[in-house]
């Protein structure tokens, strides 16, 4: 029996076919693009260290194949979409969307039913393609529902920007880690004055987050719930007061963090907004910014002035760590508890997995609403739930 407490770091954030990490994150549903990107060309992917082509035939159903074909391994992103399938474009072999080799223009025997061209089950839902790269192909696990993939509401899908955010030359789990990270939201982020009052809990998907303040109403107290489903998605929510353009009341967002290889990953963001907001430049502002932004001569910074600039600030400090950063060197504290909890969860669902079990957040049968339960809620001091009470005199000098 494999132990957790036995995996090395390189273990934990290899994601290579084969690797325990690799395994572990092969169990789970992941967002490969947004749906508005899967046009009348092929889209090329890479995901978990493959090589892979996504499409809609002309028949509208979605595959996903290995990139280079069976025949000569030239790239089928440059193959030509047909009804059943696609046709590679150097000698015009046609596989369909499960990779069986349909037609081979030049040999006498037109199919193969001995080369199976790779391929993976995808599924469309709030927005995104969705792949599963497990061994069960025909078999998969249910694709998750969480509650923001089915809402209603005005919906922006974003997937990473290399230059300016959203996508990171490093390991996924520095990515996965920074979204679960609360402490850094004062300091990198200036969100808040005060470094914020939180619990982390194991629930059923992952990290549950509460975070404490003082309540619009006299002793009163406000949780923030918010969570981190594993492996790597932030869900959370925000409130607007509305004015410039920004609609009034809750914003509800998950950002998964993909891993592309062991050294790079990208996010896929989903957005609900309660109404489409007013101003078209709401959304993302701050990266057109950025981009108007000149860097000083004399800074030799890479990234230059990053504040001001939320995805920017991320990727500074999660590029600056390492490609893959020597966790061996790290000395944690009380504040990086929530991380701690993450790195658990994630290193006993590798165990799990290695020893023939389906690690926690994989589900065992189709479920119509996962609510994760995030949002706000103001109690009297008084009444706190249970769970946060301990918390309340590291409150107290926020409250007076």
């Amino acid at each position: 029996m494999v132990q957790a407490s036995e995996l090395s770091w390189e273990d934990v954030v290899c994601v290579g076919p084969g690797t325990p990490g690799g395994n572990y994150l092969r169990c789970f549903w992941w967002p490969i693009a947004p749906s508005n990107d899967v046009k009348e060309i092929p889209l090329p992917v890479k995901i978990l260290g493959e090589e892979l082509v996504l499409f809609r035939d002309r028949s509208g159903r979605l595959a996903l194949l290995d990139l280079h074909c069976s025949h000569r391994r030239a790239s089928l992103e440059y193959g030509r979409i047909e009804e059943h399938g696609i046709r590679c474009a150097y000698h015009g072999w046609y596989f369909d969307c499960r990779g069986r080799v349909v037609d081979r223009p030049a040999e006498p025997v037109k199919a193969a039913p001995g080369i199976r061209h790779n391929w993976y089950p995808v599924r469309e839902l709030g927005g995104f393609i969705f792949a599963h790269l497990g061994p069960d192909k025909d078999n998969p696990p249910p694709l998750p529902r969480y509650d923001i993939l089915v809402q209603e509401g005005y919906r922006v899908t974003e997937r990473g920007d290399g230059e300016f955010g959203k996508a990171y030359n490093c390991n996924w789990l520095q990515g996965a880690e920074n979204t679960t990270d609360t402490t850094h939201l004062t300091y990198l982020h200036r969100f808040s004055e005060r470094c914020p009052v939180f619990k982390a809990v194991e629930g059923e998907y992952g990290v549950n987050l509460y975070v404490l303040s003082r309540g619009k109403r006299p002793n009163t107290v406000k949780i923030r719930k918010r969570c981190t489903v594993l492996p790597s998605i932030n869900r959370k929510s925000r409130e607007e007061e509305g004015g410039r353009g920004r609609p009034k009341g809750h914003i509800q967002q998950a950002i998964w963090i993909v891993p592309i290889d062991d050294t790079h990953c990208e996010e896929m963001r989903l957005t609900v907004y309660p109404e489409q907001p007013d101003d078209r430049r709401y959304h993302g502002a701050d990266m057109d910014e950025a981009r108007q932004r000149d860097k000083k001569p004399y800074d030799r910074r890479f990234y230059g002035q990053i504040d001001g600039n939320v995805p920017l600030e991320d990727k500074a400090m999660v590029e600056s760590q390492g490609a893959v950063v020597d966790r061996n060197l790290e000395h944690l504290g009380y504040g990086d508890r929530a991380i701690m909890l993450l790195r658990k969860m994630v290193r006993e669902g590798i165990a799990d997995v290695a020893n023939g079990k389906k690690p926690k957040g994989v589900l065992e049968r189709e479920q119509e609403l996962i609510d994760l339960d995030i949002g706000f809620v103001e109690y009297e001091t008084d009444r706190l739930p249970d769970l946060v009470k301990d918390l309340l005199p590291e409150l107290q000098e926020e409250l007076q």
